[in-house]
This record gives structure tokens, sequence and C-alpha cells, in this order.
């Protein structure tokens, strides 16, 4: 649970790469400015990330999980936070696709399309009203007002 003064940052898709190397590096602040709820659909690919925590894992990183397609799951991932406080969001979540898109079939582009855009889009509406009523205003593509 964040401590006073500490910014609780929810990160998505912190089971490899960037999310996880972000969830560490904030959560391992010397200064502890920060507490990280770093989410993941399936907990079982979590050791990559305890390990690279350490001891932050419990005092300044939780583990959630967390579907961005799936409209229940961020729901309750966010209700799981204390009073919904999300200071900032960090939308990392996402896959992608290789190959000509003659060969891709139209399924597999919509997974994407539903992960990376319609998932981070179901992430700011879920947190925005919060953040918003605790004017903790956020930045969408360079638009918006942090506060004094």
């Amino acid at each position: 649970m964040a401590s006073q003064g500490q910014k609780v940052v929810l990160i998505t898709g912190c089971s490899s790469g960037i999310g996880l190397r972000i969830a560490v590096m904030l959560a391992k602040d010397e200064k502890k400015r920060y507490y990280v709820v770093a989410t993941m659909r399936d907990l079982k690919r979590k050791d990559k990330l305890l390990e690279a925590a350490g001891d932050a894992y419990g005092k300044t990183l939780t583990l959630q999980t967390l579907d961005v397609c799936s409209d229940e799951s961020v729901k309750q991932c966010v209700d799981s936070v204390k009073d919904r406080r999300v200071d900032v969001l960090i939308n990392n979540a996402g896959i992608g696709l290789l190959g000509p898109v003659e060969s891709i079939n139209m399924e597999d582009m919509k997974k994407v399309f539903e992960t990376n855009f319609f998932g981070a889009v179901r992430m700011i509406k879920e947190v925005m009203p919060d953040m918003k009523k605790h004017r903790r205003m956020s930045s969408v593509m360079g638009t918006g007002s942090c506060p004094a």
C-alpha cells in the first residue's frame, strides 16, 4: 500500500521488456517516491519481475492480474488499488505481428488492435474519472493539464 507522498503508478504489461524494467526502476527509486502496481495477464510469468524487483516486492511494488482486452479485468484491477488512486498510468501492454499483411489473418490483426489501441483506451477511460476527481490530470498525445 502506498505511503503518504508516494505516487501510485499503474503499469500494464510488466511480464517482460520495457514494462518490467520501468516497474523495477520506479519501485527501486532511492527516494521511494513511487508505489508501483505492476500488471500482467498471466501471473505464471511473474518470476522475472519478482527476481528483478528483489526486496522492493511487497514494499514499493505489488503485482496484479490485468487483461487490457477485458472491461471486467480492467475494472477489477483498478478497484483493487486503494481508493482507486492512480497518479500515473503507463500503458505499456502490447503485442505485435510479423510478416506480410497478406499472410496475416484478420482475427490476428484485430487482436493487435484490441490490445494495443483499445486496451490503452480502456485503461484511460477507467482511471481518468478518478484522476479528475482527485485533480490528478494526465496528458494524452500532448494535450491536457497537470496540477501545479
